[in-house]
C-alpha cells in the first residue's frame, strides 16, 4: 500500500516536476518527517535534482520572521530578571518554582493569539470577584477579598507587567521564544508584509491540531496563493462528530466551515480504517515486563512470515519500558533503528551527580562524611578516573584510600583528601555557602577530568552522557555569569532538572534503510507501516494524565473567547496519531497491562474500548482477535519469557549451606514466599544495594533510629534499676527525649550515614519520632496491673535443627533477635517486638489453624515472626538451666507462660498484640517443638524442592522498593 508521504513526494513531483522543486517549500510536523519525504523523492528521481526546501513549522516561522531563538535558561534567566523589576520582593528560589510555567504560559497565549491584557484583566481581582458572585448566587462577592486573595490576584497583575516587558527586552537582544515569533509572522502577513524568501510554492503537509497562530499563518498563505495543504484523514473519524480523532481535521475538511484550510479540493480524505482488511489482535497481559516478551516473540514471527523487509513499528506508550526493552532488542540490531532519546537520568553520570551534591552538601566544619566519600569513591565513573591513571599513580591512589578510609572514622577532613593529591578529589573539597556559579565551577571541573580519563576505545554511551552533562553545567554557567547571584538550593533544584532533560540519542548507519523502528506515538507523525505494536495501552499512558501545568485556570483557558488547550485537546490529539497509525497498517498488536488490586496500572486505555465496540462494525475487512496467552518455560518450545534460577545440585547445596550458617529467619520465609528470586539473590547470594546517599532518611533510617532511642531508654532501667520498670520516673525520659533521640542518630550513622535532623523533613521526622515516643511513654505505663521486670534488651536467640532430606541430616539454624524480653507478674515471660509501622488484631489472627496459617504462601510474617520468637525461648528454655542465656537460669519453664507481642506505634491503643501461639490447645512444650520442627521442615523442603525454581513475583507492586529490581529489568 502507498504510504502517506510517498503519496506525498508523488504530488510535489507531479505539480512541479523536479526542476522547479528548488522554489518549493515544504513544511512538516517534525524533523523525520522530513528526512523520509527526502527518502521518497530520491527513491521517485532517476537523475540528480535539487531538493525543496524542508521545514519543522517552527523552523519556517523562525526563518521567515528572521527570528533567533533564545535557549531555556536565558529566557528563564531575562524573565526573573524583569520579574524582579515588577516585583523586588520575588527571589530565585521562589521564582524558579513557578517560572518555567510562566513561560509556558507565554509562550501559549502568543501560539494561539490570545490577547494578553484582556486574559489578565480577567483574570484580576474584580472581574474574578464578580464570577464567582455570579456562580455562587452571591450579592456582595467583595466579602472574599482577604488579604490571601489580594496577594493571589496581584500576581497576575504582575504578570501582564513581565509580558511586555519581557517581550521589549527580547526584541531588544534580537531573541524570541517560539510564540513570539509566531505571532509575529502572523501580524506580517496581516500587514500585508511578504515573505523575506522568494518561494513559489509552501506545501504544509502531515498537520492536524494546529494553533489559532498556525491556523491564521497557513489562511493567510492560502489566500496569497503561495499555500497549499495536503492532510492524512480518513473517513472513519472525520464522519463521525463523536469521535476525537477528527475533532479538528473535520472542520478543517469542510468547505463550508470558517476554518476549511485548503486552496482547492480537500487533499486527503482516505477509507482504509472503513475498507481495507487488518487483523488486530488486543493482547491484555499481567505486568509490563510480559508486554516486551510478547513483542519481541511476534517481531520473530513476522520476520519467519513475511521477511524483515517489511516496515514495523514498536509503539511505547510508557516510554520508561526503553530502558527494559534495550536489554534484549539486540538480536534486531541489522534493521533496528531506535528513534526516541534515553534518558540520561537512567545514565551512571546522573546517579554520580547525585552522589556529589549529596556529598558537598553534608560537609561541615571542613570535614566530609567518610560513608558518603566512599559511596563516591566506589563509583563506577570514578573508578574509570582512578583506573586509568598511571600504574603507580593508581598504586598511590589505592594506597591513600586504605590508609584514609578503611578504620570506623565517621568523616574524613578536606586536608586528609588535599594530601591524596588526587585531582578530581579536590573538586569535593566545596564551601557550600559560596555562591552557586563557584560551586558549579567545581562540578563541572570534577565532570571534566573524569571526561578526560575515559580511554577512546571505551568511549561508549556513558561516556556520551558524562560529555552532555557536561555540556548543560557549561551553558548553565554561561547564562547565570552575568546574572544575580542564586541559592545553593535553587541552582542545583535548576541543574538537576537541566540533567533530567537530557536525552542520549541512538546513533548508527542511515536509518532510513532500516526496518524496525521503537519509537513513541508522536514520533509516528506522517509515517506509515506494515506492521504495528503498541505497548502500555492504559489510561495514563495512553492516553496520557489530565494533569495540566499553567498558571491559568482551566476555567478560564476553556472559555470560547480564549480557547487555549487543555487536556480535553491532549486527549483528542492523541486519539488522532493512534487512529492515523492503523490506517494503513495491516497487521496490529495493542497491548495493555491488567489493573489489579496489588498494582497501580490504571484500567485498559478507552482507544481499545472504543475499538472492541466501533470499529468492527464500521470495517467488515476487520479481523479482532483477542486471544488468550500462555507462557511457556519449557526451552525446547523456544526462548523463555523470563529467566528463571533452576534447584540444580550446586544450587541446592548453596541452599544447603546457607540454611546451615545463615540459617531461617522470619523475615527469610516471608521473602520466599513474597519473591522467590529476591531469596535467592538476597539469602543464597548475599548481595546487597549499596544504597544511593539520601539527604533525606527513609522508613527504613526512621524505624532503625527509633529502635536506637528505645534501646537507649531500656538499657538505661536495666542498669539503674534493675530492669524494673515501677521505678522508672516517666517524666523524667519523657523531658530527656530530645537528648536521647541526637544520642540515637549518632550511634546509628555508621550503619546508615550522617543526616542532618534539625532541618527540612529530617526535623519533621524528627518531631514525628518525639511524637510517638511520648505518646507511648505515657500511655505504656498503665497497660499492666502487675509489676514488670526488663530481662534482656536488643538480645537475640538462635538454635539449630536437624531436618532429614536426601537421606542425611540438613542442619538448620534458626535465629531471631528481640527488641525486648520482659517478665509480668511471675508468671508470664513476653518477647516484645516494637514496629514503627502499623500492626493490628487481623495481621496476627489465626483463622484455621497454626499449622496451616504458618505453611500458607498467604503467610502473616507477623504471626510467623511470634510462633519463630516462642519457639526460640522454648528451645532456650528447654536446655539445663547452666547452659542458658544468664537473665534465663532462673525461670522454671513449666511455671512460665511464654506470650510473644508487637508493640505498634502506630497502633497504640492496641497495647501489647498478641495471639495464643499453640498448634493444639492447652500443648505441653514438648509436643510444642516437635510441631515447630514439623513447621520448619515444611519450609525446607519447599526451600530445597527441585521442581520449584526461584522465580520473579508476579506483583510488580512488591518489586517498587525491591533492592533487586534493576537486575530483573523490573525498574519501569
Amino acid at each position: 500500500m502507498k504510504s502517506f508521504l510517498r503519496k506525498s513526494a508523488e504530488h510535489l513531483i507531479a505539480q512541479h516536476g523536479f526542476e522547479q522543486l528548488r522554489e518549493v517549500a515544504v513544511v512538516m510536523p517534525s524533523q523525520r518527517s522530513a528526512l523520509y519525504l527526502k527518502t521518497q523523492l530520491a527513491q521517485l528521481a532517476d537523475k540528480p535534482f535539487i531538493s525543496p526546501r524542508i521545514y519543522t513549522i517552527e523552523e519556517f516561522t523562525l526563518e521567515m520572521t528572521n527570528s533567533e531563538l533564545i535557549d531555556p535558561i536565558s529566557l528563564l534567566m531575562e524573565a526573573f530578571a524583569i520579574f524582579q523589576q515588577v516585583n523586588d520582593k520575588v527571589d530565585f528560589d521562589r521564582f524558579v518554582s513557578w517560572g518555567q510555567l510562566m513561560l509556558k504560559d507565554f509562550d501559549t497565549l502568543d501560539l494561539y493569539l490570545v490577547d494578553p491584557v484582556q486574559l489578565f484583566s480577567f483574570l484580576s481581582e474584580a472581574k474574578s470577584l464578580e464570577r464567582w458572585g455570579e456562580e455562587y448566587g452571591e450579592d456582595q462577592p467583595e466579602k472574599f477579598l482577604t488579604e490571601n486573595t489580594k496577594a493571589y490576584f496581584q500576581l497576575y497583575d504582575h504578570l501582564l507587567e513581565v509580558y511586555f516587558r519581557l517581550k521589549n527586552r527580547l526584541e531588544s537582544l534580537g531573541v524570541v521564544y517560539r510564540g513570539m515569533a509566531y505571532r509575529q509572522l502572523v501580524e506580517n502577513l496581516e500587514k500585508g508584509i511578504p515573505l523575506p524568501k522568494k518561494l513559489k510554492k509552501v506545501y504544509f503537509i502531515g498537520f492536524n491540531a494546529l494553533s489559532k497562530g498556525e491556523e491564521q499563518m497557513i489562511r493567510h498563505l492560502i489566500k496569497e496563493g503561495l499555500a497549499t495543504t495536503l492532510w492524512d484523514a480518513d473517513e472513519y473519524y472525520i464522519k463521525n462528530r463523536y469521535h476525537r480523532a477528527g475533532n479538528w481535521l473535520k472542520h478543517y475538511a469542510n468547505p463550508q466551515s470558517n476554518s476549511y484550510l485548503s486552496d482547492g479540493s480537500f487533499l486527503w480524505m482516505g477509507k482504509h480504517l472503513l475498507e481495507d482488511p487488518k487483523k488486530v489482535q488486543l493482547l491484555g497481559l499481567s505486568n509490563p515486563s510480559a508486554q516486551v516478551y510478547v513483542a519481541l516473540e511476534k517481531i520473530r514471527e513476522w520476520a519467519q512470515t513475511y521477511g524483515e523487509h517489511e516496515q514495523i513499528a514498536l509503539v511505547l506508550g510508557d516510554e520508561s519500558l526503553l530502558d527494559q526493552l534495550t536489554q534484549y532488542i539486540g538480536e534486531f540490531k541489522e534493521r533496528l533503528n531506535i528513534t526516541m532519546g534515553f534518558s540520561i537520568k537512567k545514565t551512571q553520570v546522573f546517579s554520580l551527580v547525585k552522589l556529589w551534591w549529596d556529598l558537598i552538601q553534608r560537609s561541615q566544619n571542613d570535614k566530609l562524611p567518610s560513608s558518603y566519600f566512599r559511596k563516591l569513591w566506589n563509583h563506577p565513573l570514578m573508578q574509570i578516573y582512578l583506573r586509568n591513571g598511571s600504574k603507580n599513580q593508581a598504586q598511590e591512589f589505592f594506597d591513600w584510600h586504605k590508609s584514609k578510609l578503611d578504620g570506623d572514622a565517621l568523616y574524613i577532613s578536606f586536608e586528609a583528601i588535599r594530601s591524596s593529591k588526587i585531582p578530581v578529589l579536590q573538586h569535593v573539597l566545596v564551601d557550600v555557602s559560596a555562591e552557586f556559579l563557584g560551586i558549579l565551577t567545581h562540578i563541572k571541573s570534577f565532570l571534566h577530568f573524569i571526561i578526560q580519563a575515559y580511554p577512546n576505545n571505551e568511549w561508549d554511551e556513558e561516556a556520551q552522557a558524562l560529555q552532555q552533562a557536561f555540556d548543560v553545567c557549561e551553558t548553565l554557567e554561561k547564562a547565570l555569569s552575568d546574572k544575580s547571584s542564586i541559592s545553593l538550593k535553587s541552582g542545583k533544584l535548576l541543574l538537576m532538572q537541566l540533567l533530567q532533560q537530557q536525552k542520549l540519542t541512538f546513533e548508527g548507519p542511515d536509518h532510513s534503510s532500516r526496518t524496525l523502528h521503537v519509537m513513541g506515538l508522536l514520533e509516528t507523525r506522517t509515517l506509515d507501516f506494515d506492521r504495528v505494536i503498541i505497548l502500555s495501552l492504559n489510561e495514563g499512558s495512553l492516553p496520557g494524565t489530565r494533569k495540566r501545568e499553567s498558571l491559568i485556570p482551566t476555567d478560564i483557558a476553556n472559555l470560547n473567547h480564549f480557547e487555549l488547550p487543555t487536556f480535553t485537546q491532549a486527549d483528542a490529539v492523541t486519539s488522532y496519531h493512534f487512529y492515523r497509525l492503523l490506517q494503513r497498517a495491516k497487521e496490529v498488536v495493542l497491548c495493555y497491562v491488567l489493573p489489579s488490586e496489588k498494582s497501580s496500572v490504571k484500567e485498559m486505555s478507552r482507544f481499545i474500548k472504543q475499538i472492541q465496540f466501533d470499529w468492527p462494525r464500521k470495517n467488515p475487512n476487520l479481523i479482532l482477535e483477542e486471544p488468550l496467552l500462555t507462557f511457556s518455560h519449557n526451552k525446547k518450545e523456544g526462548k523463555a519469557l523470563d529467566f528463571r534460577i533452576e534447584k540444580t545440585e550446586s544450587i541446592r547445596q548453596k541452599i544447603k549451606d546457607t540454611l546451615e550458617n545463615r540459617g531461617l529467619s522470619a523475615s527469610a520465609i516471608s521473602m520466599l514466599v513474597t519473591c522467590s528470586m529476591k531469596y535467592y539473590f538476597s539469602q543464597i547470594l548475599g548481595l546487597r544495594d549499596d544504597k544511593s546517599a539520601d539527604e533525606d532518611m527513609g522508613a527504613d533510617v526512621f524505624g532503625t533510629w527509633v529502635h536506637k532511642v528505645l534501646e537507649l531508654l531500656d538499657k538505661e532501667i536495666l542498669e539503674k534499676h534493675s530492669g524494673q520498670l515501677n521505678q522508672v520516673d516517666w517524666s523524667l525520659q519523657v523531658q530527656e527525649l530530645e537528648q536521647y533521640l541526637m544520642q540515637g542518630i549518632l550511634e546509628i550513622e555508621k550503619e546508615k550515614g550522617v543526616f542532618e535532623v534539625d532541618k527540612g523533613f529530617n526535623y519533621v521526622l524528627k518531631e514525628v519520632a518525639k511524637t510517638l515516643l511520648e505518646n507511648y511513654i505515657e500511655v505504656s505505663q498503665n497497660w499492666e496491673k502487675e509489676p514488670i521486670q526488663l530481662l534482656e534488651v536488643e538480645g537475640s536467640l538462635h538454635t539449630q535443627v536437624e531436618i532429614p532430606m536426601d537421606g542425611e541430616n540438613w542442619k538448620v539454624k534458626i535465629k531471631g533477635r528481640i527488641d525486648r524480653m520482659d517478665r509480668v507478674g511471675a508468671t508470664i515471660i513476653r518477647i516484645i517486638d516494637y514496629k514503627t509501622g502499623k500492626v493490628e488484631s487481623k495481621d496476627l489472627k489465626i483463622e484455621l489453624d497454626l499449622m496451616s496459617e504458618l505453611s500458607s504462601d498467604n503467610l502473616k510474617e507477623k504471626l510467623f515472626q511470634l510462633w519463630l520468637y516462642k519457639f526460640l525461648l522454648v528451645k532456650e528454655l528447654s536446655k539445663i538451666p547452666e547452659e542458658r542465656k544468664e537473665y534465663l537460669q532462673s525461670i522454671d519453664a513449666n511455671q512460665v507462660q511464654i506470650q510473644p507481642g508487637i508493640i505498634s506505634f502506630r497502633n497504640l491503643p492496641g497495647k501489647v498484640l498478641t495471639e495464643n501461639i499453640e498448634f493444639r490447645a492447652n500443648q505441653p512444650l514438648a509436643d510444642f517443638l516437635q510441631e515447630s520442627e514439623k513447621l520448619i521442615a515444611h519450609w525446607v523442603k519447599r526451600l530445597a524442592d527441585p521442581t520449584q525454581s526461584f522465580e520473579k513475583t508476579d506483583n510488580l507492586e512488591a518489586c517498587q522498593y525491591c533492592d533487586f529490581k534493576g537486575i530483573c529489568h523490573r525498574e519501569l
